[in-house]
């Protein structure tokens, strides 16, 4: 009961993190809809321009949530520092460098996914302001995995009420020009992205003075060395490519999906249901951080055993929630589709891919956390590996029989997605189960 109990206590700010998250980007969606289906192409491309900041983003923070559990949990706090600290230059460097050359090739990248004319302008407008943001926005997301890598997830769950409410105020008064401020559209919604970020940062480092880390500031611990550099960059860079294989095997996906006969109509379906389905990646994601810091405090401590337990408590719990999204999904799929579109086809298609989703709902909450575990432990190359098995060498060769060999369309990608939802969480289990992670070295 104890350990369950501890799971809960680590897990539900995080649950409430990203449900934080999920909404914000609602909103920031309905307000950008208001200036016109220009500005949501604009911000739509923006996003995928972003992407390659959060992923090399993402290159760091999965190692210094590891690192930091490790040596949390072997009561090593110079080093749970001196990883911290590591880990914002790495952030702030790789942070500017990315964005300098994001904003040198922009013109080149928008011709090549075919962006011209209004949306191309409208995108460099949000881009011109909202890219800078994520440098400070990079620090504080390592900052967010520090905390959580010493077992506090309340403090990023504060942050993100704060930064939430300084984006959509800023959305509010600067792109739509309430208030008496003017409206500057998307350079306007930029702005707010921008300052959220660095309201965030800035609170980071205020509750950072009074936290255990509080000496990972100190100048010797922040001065860059390629050894520390590479402890923390070896165990986040392939959770990061495992990013990078999930968003370029949907783009094969939808692909695939433009070819049915239900051809644009299915591609508007998916978005929807990715909409509503994330709603159950909210627990799947707070659990797998959760999963993350607690194996690794409990291998930084050297108990095996409590380790392996802690990382199927976190399972079990965070499995019961997305399996309760997973039936609500299936019973509520057609009114979930017609709250964001009504089109009576495309509401079809995406009642079909919720209803036929929900069945692997359970396996992909066991995918997430276990591989959130492993990723804890500092065992990230086995879970991308397996990532690329499912996505690329199974779904989109299975979503393309299926779906155009065997003539079953849109009702074919969707089982061929499923199926493969269900492979990924089994293979996750499997890693998880052969217990070869508790040997990972950090």
């Amino acid at each position: 009961m104890e350990a369950h109990l501890t799971v809960w206590r680590i897990a539900w700010p995080l649950v409430l993190t990203f449900a934080l998250m999920t909404t914000n980007s609602i909103l920031d969606r309905v307000f950008v809809g208001s200036l016109g289906p220009h500005a949501l192409a604009a911000v739509g491309v923006g996003g995928q321009v972003m992407f390659v900041v959060m992923a090399m983003s993402m290159a760091i923070t999965v190692g210094t949530t590891a690192l930091v559990a490790r040596f949390t949990g072997a009561e090593e706090p110079e080093n749970a520092e001196r990883a911290a600290g590591q880990s914002i230059a790495l952030a702030a460097v790789i942070g500017a460098v990315t964005v300098a050359g994001l904003f040198l090739g922009l013109g080149a990248l928008l011709k090549g996914m075919g962006v011209y004319g209004r949306p191309a302008q409208e995108c460099r407008d949000f881009l011109a302001f909202a890219l800078p943001g994520t440098i400070p926005g990079n620090v504080g997301a390592v900052l967010s995995a520090a905390f959580r890598g010493i077992g506090d997830t309340r403090t990023p769950l504060k942050v993100m009420l704060a930064a939430n409410a300084v984006h959509i105020l800023g959305d509010w008064t600067l792109m739509l020009g309430h208030w008496g401020a003017p409206r500057l559209e998307l350079r306007g919604g930029g702005m707010a992205m921008s300052s959220s970020m660095v309201v965030s940062l800035i609170l980071y480092l205020v509750i950072l003075r009074r936290s255990p880390l509080k000496g990972c500031l100190r100048m010797r611990h922040l001065k860059p060395t390629l050894h520390w550099g590479w402890r923390v960059m070896r165990i986040g860079i392939p959770a990061a490519v495992s990013a990078l294989v999930r968003t370029t095997s949907m783009l094969g996906f939808t692909s695939i999906l433009a070819r049915t006969p239900q051809g644009m109509n299915a591609v508007a379906a998916l978005p929807i249901g990715l909409t509503a389905e994330s709603i159950a990646f909210m627990p799947g994601l707070g659990y797998s951080m959760a999963a993350s810091a607690l194996v690794g405090q409990a291998l930084g401590a050297k108990n095996l055993k409590n380790a392996e337990r802690l990382g199927w408590f976190a399972a079990y719990q965070g499995v019961a929630l997305v399996t309760i999204m997973g039936v609500v999904f299936f019973l509520a799929a057609e009114p979930f589709a017609r709250i964001i579109s009504k089109d009576p086809a495309v509401v079809a298609i995406a009642a079909d891919y919720l209803r036929i989703m929900a069945i692997s709902e359970p396996m992909l909450g066991f995918g997430m956390i276990l591989t959130g575990a492993l990723q804890g432990a500092g065992d990230t190359v086995r879970p991308t590996v397996a990532t690329a098995i499912s996505f690329w060498v199974f779904r989109i060769p299975l979503t393309w029989a299926m779906a155009l060999g065997i003539g079953m369309g849109s009702r074919g990608a969707w089982i061929a997605m499923s199926a493969t939802t269900v492979l990924s969480g089994i293979l996750a289990i499997a890693l998880f189960r052969d217990r070869k992670w508790q040997k990972a070295r950090v």
